[in-house]
């Protein structure tokens, strides 16, 4: 279980992960080890799985943010597809989703030229994939984590 306590390290983690834990415990007004004891415990637990930092891939001259819905021809297919689908660099996220499609990827590429060969090169000759449909992103209004209120 999880307390007050430990949303507050979270959610302050979440702000910044490279605030010290002197400063967690600061803020918090707990000791540094009760911080680390507690951070360590989250660790362990599999509530905090890593460490991140926020790239604007824009400013590395990736201008092409785009989004693939995946057919699968077959359900039984999405473990094999997810595996060759990890091997796409520029794959960001893949969602076993409901609805239309059998999985939903972000994908970060150049330009859309860069978008055509991840495409038509990796993508599309993975077997299992029936067909895809994409949809290319004009601007991200939102990007945030989510801050926890409650245990």
């Amino acid at each position: 279980m999880i307390d007050d306590i430990d949303i507050k390290i979270i959610n302050s983690l979440v702000e910044n992960s490279r605030r010290s834990t002197t400063k967690i415990s600061e803020d918090l007004r707990i000791s540094n080890v009760a911080t680390q004891q507690r951070i360590t415990k989250l660790e362990k637990q599999g509530i905090i799985r890593g460490y991140t930092a926020v790239i604007d891939y824009l400013e590395l001259g990736y201008k092409t943010v785009a989004y693939l819905g995946i057919f699968l021809e077959k359900a039984k297919n999405y473990h094999t597809v997810i595996s060759e689908l990890q091997q796409v660099p520029e794959i960001l996220e893949a969602h076993f989703t409901t609805g239309n499609y059998s999985i939903f990827v972000k994908i970060c590429a150049k330009d859309n030229r860069h978008l055509m060969d991840i495409l038509s090169d990796q993508i599309q000759s993975i077997d299992g994939i029936a067909r895809t449909e994409t949809f290319i992103s004009l601007q991200e209004g939102i990007h945030k984590e989510l801050i926890l209120k409650d245990p």
